[in-house]
């Protein structure tokens, strides 16, 4: 029994295989990526490929050049062979002027990280049915990284036949490694005292093109190795630099005077400081590979003024901890790929900062943008880890869903066509809540009514209760001409929030997926207003009721006529962060219903 079933899907995947590489642009033919760790500590990393152009596309746009990144203080890069086959055998060698230095883009303008650079191979000789082969090694200095670590993703914008994973160690090296989302054992020799491990992958499928994917490719098959002992090791490495001294200038001082001298709140004094840190500083996101996950300090950060994300973190803490706040930096890590028996740094996805004040709690702020809400509540399928050197060990929670809830209910009076009255009540609660804005500024409740009521519409508003969790408020509504006409019948459109489920801009959905979709909260968003119409006037929008329960959650659209009033009721509630393809057709039925303009306004006539 179990040989068939490897045998139908081995066909399976073979079918699957050939039909990729009828629809691809491109086959990657062979890949081999080579990691050597010597004796003293220097890395060589050998690339090979050999890839198949199957359209004039993949030449034009996709695959004319290749771009390879490299630190020139810490790293050398040596081409050992780049030529193309052409469709009828010729061999062209890829000339010298084919070889162009730049500065990466997330470099412009960034000085402190000038000396990274980027070699563009222009390949040439290009058409239909050339192979390109490209050989090419970077070594790196000794002390650049703390060790050999990586996370290789094993898949790519097109099909390969074959790909080959080799890391070479010292004998006296131990290599921890997991695969995601594929399973394989690699081969392993012992060679004139170097550990020799080999994966080798056959027949992977080409990367989906879909739209809103599971974040951090999380579900694509990839493999993590790293020759620290474990997470606590690489962590320690990682916090044991000056960076993390937390250092201010007088400067800086003076800056943090200058809000502490005008404000007294805790909480707003912490959002004054992430502002500055966050709209004065310039961002610059220079990943940490390329900086041999080095930071610079709280000070040189603010004298360059710009700063990576990592760094702006610091700096925030630098100047929390100046006002005597209780401040942390944090590095965010996706569930799946948090493993203590790994150590690779490479797997830190984001960086925070959380501050402990005696009234909020605990409230975790970006140092890159303002966040309207304490991020605690968008930690959903992801570890929280404290970074600092004051930490003896690892101490990280593991994030859980919160389910976000938007409610609003509102009377509406058109009993003059040509002004809307209207009261509206809105209850928020966890990630819907705009707290640190509302805390900042009661009006901005305004700011998230939308839809068929604008801002400027609202002339009063309140907060009966405002809290992290749950916040209630209340709208009130005057709109001259609301409706507008169209071939003699007067159209009302609903209002909604600005930041549901239409925030997300899922609006065009497909028949089918070919990989899993992502949404950002699991959420209830319900809708119920009165509609009082006026006198003598005929509904022309059916009754309905549409009411769907499915694996990921349930949909109501409901309309009702009483004697003086029309009932519109609209909600949605979504179960799941990650949409699976098997459930994918349930998830469409209810946002295709959901985003249908005909079901988000009212029709009648006079």
């Amino acid at each position: 029994m179990k040989k068939i079933i490897l045998l139908i899907f081995c066909l399976s995947l073979i079918n699957i295989t050939f039909s990729q590489i009828d629809n691809a642009d491109a086959e990657y033919l062979k890949i081999l990526q080579e990691y050597t760790l010597n004796d003293d500590g220097s890395i060589d990393y050998h690339y090979v490929k050999s890839q198949k152009l199957l359209s004039h596309f993949s030449f034009h746009r996709l695959y004319g050049e290749t771009f390879i990144i490299y630190n020139t203080d810490y790293q050398t890069l040596k081409i050992n062979s780049a030529y193309t086959i052409m469709s009828d055998g010729k061999k062209v060698v890829t000339p010298r002027n084919a070889f162009n230095e730049v500065l990466p883009r997330f470099s412009n303008n960034a000085p402190a990280f000038n000396n990274i650079r980027e070699m563009v191979v222009t390949h040439t000789g290009l058409e239909v049915g050339t192979v390109i082969n490209l050989d090419y090694t970077i070594s790196t200095k000794a002390g650049y990284y703390p060790f050999l670590m990586e996370n290789i993703l094993l898949s790519n914008t097109s099909p390969i036949k074959e790909q080959i994973i080799k890391v070479i160690i010292p004998q006296s090296k131990i290599l921890h490694n997991v695969l995601l989302n594929i399973e394989g054992d690699p081969g392993y020799e012992l060679i004139n005292g170097k550990k020799i491990y080999t994966w080798t992958f056959n027949s992977i499928p080409a990367n989906s093109k879909d739209d809103h994917q599971v974040s951090n490719h999380q579900d694509i098959p990839q493999l993590i190795f790293s020759t620290a002992p474990n997470l606590e090791y690489a962590y320690n490495s990682f916090v044991n630099q000056d960076a993390f001294s937390f250092t201010v200038n007088e400067s800086m001082e003076k800056a943090v005077s200058d809000i502490t001298n005008n404000e007294t709140d805790e909480l707003l004094i912490a959002l004054e400081l992430q502002k500055l840190v966050s709209n004065d500083i310039n961002n610059i996101n220079i990943p940490l590979e390329y900086t041999g996950y080095r930071c610079r300090t709280a000070v040189e950060t603010w004298n360059s003024n710009q700063g990576t994300p990592m760094e702006k973190a610091l700096l925030l803490t630098a100047l929390l901890k100046k006002v005597d706040i209780v401040a942390e930096p944090i590095a965010i890590i996706p569930n799946n790929y948090f493993n203590e028996e790994v150590g690779d740094l490479s797997l830190f996805n984001n960086f925070l900062v959380r501050i402990k004040l005696n009234k909020h709690g605990e409230i975790y702020l970006a140092p890159n943008y303002i966040n309207k809400q304490n991020l605690k509540f968008d930690f959903t399928e992801k570890t929280v880890l404290l970074i600092g050197k004051t930490t003896d060990k690892l101490k990280f929670t593991v994030g859980k869903p919160m389910l976000s809830s938007i409610i609003m209910e509102g009377e509406f009076d058109l009993l003059n066509p040509g002004k809307l009255l209207a009261d509206i009540h809105i209850e928020l609660k966890n990630n819907a809540v705009p707290y640190l804005s509302l805390y900042l500024d009661s009006s901005y409740i305004k700011s998230i009514v939308s839809g068929g009521i604008s801002q400027s519409n609202i002339i009063s508003s309140s907060i009966e209760k405002l809290t992290q969790q749950n916040t209630i408020c209340k709208v009130s509504v005057e709109k001259d001409n609301p409706t507008t006409k169209q071939g003699g019948y007067l159209i009302f459109e609903l209002p909604h929030t600005s930041n549901g489920v239409d925030s997300w801009h899922i609006t065009v959905l497909p028949a089918e997926r070919s990989a899993p979709l992502e949404i950002p909260d699991v959420i209830h968003e319900k809708y119920r207003f009165a509609l009082v119409l006026p006198k003598d006037s005929k509904l022309v929008s059916k009754l309905q009721n549409i009411e769907i329960v499915n694996n990921v959650g349930s949909l109501l659209i409901k309309l009702d006529k009483s004697e003086n009033e029309i009932i519109i009721t609209r909600e949605i509630k979504l179960s799941k962060i990650v949409i699976g393809i098997n459930d994918y057709a349930d998830f469409k039925e209810i946002m295709d219903i959901w985003n249908n303009s005909n079901y988000r306004k009212v029709i009648f006539k006079e």
